[in-house]
């Protein structure tokens, strides 16, 4: 009888011991996966405390921006408003509030919550498509005319997010022209090409897979100087040809370099989703980014099989991989003539560091304006230079012009 109650004793410790590690096991996992998220989990974005320090930040932005406006450096015109209203002023009624799109700075994820205002059964922003939200209409001011437009935006909550110029020059090439992008390679690769390169192959302007970040950078100065900023594509357009900053009087000015916390005051001060619990968490780890990533090549052999061989592509993939700062710049891509999807997925998570993901981007973004020859890259300087001093960037980063100092 006592020898039963002492096995029964030993059984239930060894039982409590196996809980206690597996409960052990499983939180140094959670921490573990969490120390790989791109993005932590925000939460409910009703929640978050608002603090002074917060109010002078934004304070300070339109003061610094209407100190700017103010000053002869800015008398010039800019976009029509007739177009503006119609192409990047979101507008919710309900909770009367106008939204500046600018695109490669959140333009994505506010398209996302614009939708979430109008579809009420979402709960989790990232959780729509991409293509699903770009493909929404999306209400702006274009719905009225320009008297009625210009009476919604005195009364109305408004708001724009800006990024520094060089950096969004550099994101929009790695989007657009660098990764496997066959729709803008087309549309916009080619057009450049066929400005800016002499002698330029048949396969390339037909093409346009091979658009160089120097000869985008040519091309941009280009239309400035033939004056046909109009003609842009947006995602490389000046910021202030969008918002018009100096016409429209912002309540909140947010920047992408604090997108997370900018973006929950303003949804705290608006109250947009105050009778709904919405999440902000994104939870998609760089594994799955780098498989994402991968199948962008998979999906573009068709479409492109003209214009690059499968491991062309798939060397373009690893590189644009690199220059985000997802995977080790160092590394060069797995050297095998039989290489497929998985093998370089399996690779690429070896060599990725979340650690190290900034550092790496920055090193990207450095080397690839490197490539831009000086006078050039004065001339660049011209081109954003109305947006660095609007919105407070210096117009000659340390790092890309340390040649000059």
């Amino acid at each position: 009888m006592k020898r039963s109650h002492l096995n029964r004793c030993f059984i239930l410790l060894v039982i409590a011991g196996l809980a206690l590690l597996f409960i052990m096991h499983n939180r140094t996992s959670l921490k573990a996966f969490q120390g790989n998220m791109l993005f932590k989990p925000q939460g409910n974005v009703q929640h978050r405390m608002i603090v002074k320090e917060d109010e002078d930040t934004f304070e300070k932005r339109r003061d610094h921006l209407l100190e700017v406006c103010n000053s002869s450096f800015v008398n010039e015109t800019g976009q029509i408003f007739q177009y503006v209203k119609s192409k990047y002023l979101l507008y919710d009624s309900k909770h009367n509030f106008v939204f500046c799109m600018v695109q490669k700075v959140g333009c994505t994820f506010w398209r996302r919550v614009f939708y979430s205002l109008k579809h009420k059964e979402t709960s989790n922003i990232y959780s729509i498509n991409n293509l699903k939200v770009h493909d929404e209409h999306i209400p702006t001011l274009g719905q009225f005319d320009v008297i009625k437009a210009k009476r919604v935006l005195r009364s109305a909550t408004t708001a724009m997010f800006v990024r520094e110029p060089y950096e969004r020059a550099f994101s929009g090439y790695l989007d657009k022209l660098h990764t496997l992008n066959p729709y803008y390679m087309k549309s916009l690769g080619r057009p450049i090409i066929k400005m800016m390169r002499k002698h330029a192959t048949t396969k390339s302007l037909n093409c346009g897979h091979d658009a160089t970040f120097t000869e985008l950078i040519r091309y941009l100065v280009k239309q400035k100087r033939n004056g046909q900023l109009l003609n842009i594509d947006h995602h490389f357009s000046p910021i202030y040809t969008h918002c018009l900053p100096c016409d429209i009087k912002y309540d909140f000015i947010g920047k992408m370099e604090s997108f997370d916390e900018d973006t929950s005051y303003v949804m705290s001060k608006t109250n947009m989703f105050q009778n709904k619990s919405i999440s902000m968490s994104k939870n998609a780890s760089i594994i799955d980014d780098l498989y994402t990533k991968m199948i962008d090549a998979f999906n573009a052999q068709k479409t492109m099989s003209d214009c690059m061989t499968l491991r062309e592509m798939y060397g373009r993939v690893w590189r644009t991989l690199q220059l985000r700062g997802l995977v080790n710049p160092d590394v060069p891509m797995p050297d095998s003539q039989n290489i497929t999807l998985d093998m370089m997925h399996r690779e690429a998570v070896k060599v990725s560091d979340p650690s190290r993901v900034l550092e790496y981007k920055h090193k990207g973004f450095v080397e690839m304006y490197k490539t831009v020859d000086r006078h050039l890259l004065l001339e660049f300087r011209e081109y954003v230079l109305k947006d660095c001093k609007l919105f407070g960037y210096d117009d000659k980063p340390p790092d890309l012009f340390s040649w000059q100092r």
